[in-house]
């Protein structure tokens, strides 16, 4: 009985244990379309859907497990084991389908992502994707916000207050694409303790073993190598990009405040 209590304990408090958001958040008012991405990446690394999810699962399971186990062995003690067992299941299998939801959410994005940005974006990972779909949609933006302001078709303070807006938003993608890089570092130097750690366990094999298994380690080096080139390409083609976006943001705040529009 104890242990079966434990277990359900042990599965909140799993579901629970999820790694913050990595980008601040704010509130977009003007161009929420073009933080969403930004948005929806933060909220991935939440798992406020999952505890809901095992938490419904685990009432549901423990309710029913009670009426089972009551009925099956007629007393209380019979029906505290089987809303113990029966809260453990609910609770894992409403913390499973919410992260496989979640999932196939993640999956969707990226396809729809990758229509929207191209052919070259087939190879990208949802971080990537989302990234690039973001600092492309706020360079319109500040494209669209100078042409207003040289046609005269928006006041001061709007434009002000857009700018406000869209120069906080480049600075919080700036900090997630920061973070997604030093996460991919730590990820590629994990692979590569794994593979020293592989290659002196390859030393103690036998003599018939070991040409083997030095094959299999070097294949798995040259993936990660393959893994670490690909990062770095994406890195810079990516900060090319956030560079772009940012002097076009200079350039529209230079102009803003030499110009004779708002005067």
């Amino acid at each position: 009985m104890r242990a079966v209590a434990i277990l359900l304990v042990l599965t909140f408090a799993l579901v629970g244990c999820g790694a913050k958001a990595h980008a601040p958040q704010f509130h977009a008012q003007y161009y929420p379309q073009c933080y969403d991405p930004i948005d929806k990446l933060c909220k991935d690394q939440e798992h406020g859907s999952e505890v809901k999810s095992a938490a419904v699962g685990g009432l549901l399971g423990a309710i029913g497990g009670a009426v089972i186990g009551g009925l099956t062995s007629r007393d209380v003690r019979g029906a505290l084991i089987g809303a113990a067992a029966g809260g453990v299941a609910g609770a894992t299998i409403g913390f499973f389908k919410a992260r496989l939801e979640k999932i196939q959410d993640r999956d969707q994005r990226l396809a729809e992502y990758q229509k929207i940005l191209g052919e070259n974006s087939e190879s990208w990972d949802l971080e990537r994707a989302s990234v690039e779909k973001a600092y492309l949609c706020y360079g319109e933006q500040i494209r669209h916000l100078k042409m207003l302001a040289k046609k005269k078709q928006i006041s001061r303070e709007e434009f002000l207050a857009r700018m406000h807006e869209i120069k906080a938003g480049i600075e919080n993608i700036n900090t997630y694409w920061a973070n997604a890089q030093t996460r991919m570092d730590s990820r590629l130097a994990d692979g590569e303790a794994f593979l020293t750690r592989q290659e002196a366990e390859d030393k103690k094999l036998a003599a018939a073993r070991r040409h083997a298994a030095h094959r299999q380690v070097q294949a798995q080096r040259q993936n990660t190598q393959r893994q670490r080139d690909k990062k770095n390409s994406d890195v810079a083609k990516l900060n090319s990009l956030r560079d772009s976006v940012t002097q076009e943001l200079q350039d529209t705040d230079m102009y803003f405040k030499t110009s004779k529009e708002f005067a």
